[in-house]
């Protein structure tokens, strides 16, 4: 599916876009009058972090669940919790922030590495070491990937890098082809927040 055939959520839709078209996210940063998709900008993450405000959109999100866009081995490793029934906590941090769930599926769609399975990186980490030695050009996504709901996060700022922890998966929507998610972002775009899918489901 094309970008601009994805129904876009009206706080996305305020964003900056590139030379394609394409909305720029929150945390994005840019060289000049081209963002870097790949990358995540410290200044505007440790905003979103302190404020609680969406990594993509940029606004603010209510207290309750969040949601954050999950590749093939944390998606791998939900499932298999939630298949056996035990709790699920991501112990390592990650550098990806959380955002509203229409954002997130929204991404998931858009952004062609989320998107499809063989998709590949297209952008080295600035500075790669153990948290960003998978972002590297020519990385794989893998076989599948996930819109997930949490709880809540937790997040710590240090002198480099803004970290994030997600607690209690509320919802699982895994994906091969991220287009599975379009009628769940219609209907969150028009409101119908019960199509959302229970973690207990293990789908």
């Amino acid at each position: 599916m094309r970008f601009d055939a994805v129904p876009v959520p009206p706080s996305v839709g305020a964003r900056p876009r590139d030379a394609r078209g394409y909305p720029v996210p929150a945390i994005t940063p840019w060289d000049g009058d081209t963002p870097q998709f790949a990358l995540t900008d410290y200044e505007r993450s440790a905003d979103c972090a302190r404020g609680r405000r969406c990594s993509v959109c940029g606004e603010l999100m209510p207290r309750g669940p969040v949601w954050r866009v999950v590749g093939a081995s944390e998606s791998a490793a939900i499932a298999e919790a939630l298949a056996a029934g035990r709790p699920y906590r991501n112990l390592a941090p990650t550098l990806e922030g959380p955002g509203h769930r229409a954002c997130m599926l929204y991404a998931s769609m858009v952004c062609p590495y989320l998107a499809r399975p063989g998709a590949r990186r297209g952008l080295d980490a600035r500075t790669p070491d153990a948290m960003t030695e998978h972002v590297v050009r020519g990385a794989a996504r893998g076989a599948s990937g996930a819109v997930v709901g949490f709880a809540d996060y937790e997040f710590a700022i240090t002198a480099t890098r803004v970290l994030f922890r997600f607690l209690d998966v509320v919802e699982f929507s895994p994906h091969a082809e991220s287009d599975a998610h379009l009628d769940e972002l219609r209907a969150e775009l028009a409101g119908r927040t019960a199509d959302m899918r229970p973690a207990q489901d293990g789908r």
